[in-house]
């Protein structure tokens, strides 16, 4: 199970306790919505971690086809070596 960070555990309980007041049938109604929602979201942030993963891939070939060593890049340089490798490009 993922660690549930303190506001979505005190966020939980006040939507627990929100639902709690309605009747049955709402009650059952919201939360399958409340749980599509989050299915939604936690689907889209798994999307654009899978993004950022290939696009760090893509950078790391680069540099590799460019001839550096990424190990021994400072961020600083890996970023302007990429940007004039772009340029290059066009």
């Amino acid at each position: 199970m993922l660690a549930l960070k303190p506001c979505a555990v005190f966020q939980e309980k006040e939507e627990e306790a929100w639902l709690a007041s309605m009747p049955a049938w709402r009650r059952d109604i919201l939360r399958k919505k409340l749980e599509e929602e989050r299915e939604q979201k936690r689907k889209e942030e798994a999307r654009q971690k899978q993004e950022e993963m290939q696009r760090e891939k893509e950078q790391s070939e680069k540099l590799r086809t460019l001839g550096y060593d990424e190990s021994k890049l400072a961020p600083w340089q890996r970023q302007i070596i990429l940007k004039k490798g772009d340029i290059a490009k066009y």
